[in-house]
């Protein structure tokens, strides 16, 4: 999937895409709106290590909201696009443990086209607040002045930054979330279908374990899609990587975890509870 205040639901193999893709759109949208403060101060909090100043501290809980317009115009069609990715995967791959994780990446590839601009929008606003301008890469007023700055000055390629790098988080997430949650579900509910606060819980419990485990990864995609590089092309996600154990050691890694968590598996239990309370209801 992509950004980190939402994750798409599992979905049954005799649904219809489009109702797939409403109810997931509709869960996602729900949970970002309860978690998007939290996102604001994880995404804050990952780049002021970045900083020689700490003086951007003062400003990590003011303007939460920054940048939710972009959520609210890009989620729906980046949910949409993973359910379409996931689909087309079931029908063309089957049901096997390989093909399944075949068909969740290939979802993730498709959808990371929708979420990588709407994570490049989304955290340029959360963090110009706390970046001084030798590192932010502009200052805009809104989502929509931001996408025609950045599209302006950086070309397509700008708002693509971190594509690869976006992949290369949530490939690994979602294979670790799937395998906890699914295991969770069965042991619970011992094979049958288990009420929506079930399916919150089993994913609190899997987002947390997964999202601790990535975390570094998303701290590196964070900062590569924020901060201003001598050499853009050079700036990779694993460069990133080297720069921040270089300057702050291991610890430096997971800057700004507690916060993502907070967001994070909250917004999966919404989500997947809002997904299945939607498609148990019948809609």
């Amino acid at each position: 999937m992509g950004d980190d205040a939402g994750t798409p639901a599992v979905v049954s193999p005799s649904s219809s895409s489009v109702a797939d893709g409403a109810r997931g759109a509709i869960a996602g949208v729900a949970s970002r709106f309860v978690t998007h403060p939290l996102d604001t101060m994880k995404s804050r909090a990952q780049v002021l290590g970045a900083l020689a100043s700490t003086s951007g501290t003062t400003m990590l809980g003011r303007g939460l909201y920054s940048g939710f317009g972009a959520v609210v115009m890009f989620a729906p069609a980046a949910s949409g696009a993973y359910f379409v990715g996931y689909e087309s995967g079931r029908r063309e791959l089957g049901d096997g443990a390989l093909a399944l994780a075949a068909t969740g990446m290939w979802a993730q590839a498709l959808a990371g086209v929708v979420y990588t601009p709407m994570d490049v929008i989304k955290e340029r606003l959360q963090t110009q607040a706390v970046l001084g301008v030798d590192e932010r890469a502009g200052t805009y007023r809104n989502w929509a002045h931001a996408a025609r700055v950045i599209a302006r000055e950086e070309g397509a390629r700008g708002l693509f930054r971190g594509y690869w790098a976006q992949n290369f988080v949530w490939w690994p997430w979602s294979a670790t979330y799937f395998v906890i949650y699914e295991r969770l579900r069965g042991f619970i509910g011992g094979g049958e279908e288990v009420m929506p606060a079930v399916s919150s819980a089993c994913g609190l419990g899997a987002a947390a374990a997964a999202t601790t485990l990535t975390h570094p990864l998303d701290l590196a995609k964070t900062r590569l899609q924020t901060l201003r590089f001598d050499d853009r092309a050079s700036a990779t996600l694993f460069s990133v990587l080297r720069r921040v154990v270089e300057r702050d050691g291991v610890r430096g890694l997971f800057a700004g975890v507690v916060t993502r968590v907070a967001s994070v598996a909250p917004g999966s239990a919404i989500s997947f509870g809002a997904y299945e309370t939607l498609r148990q209801s019948g809609w």
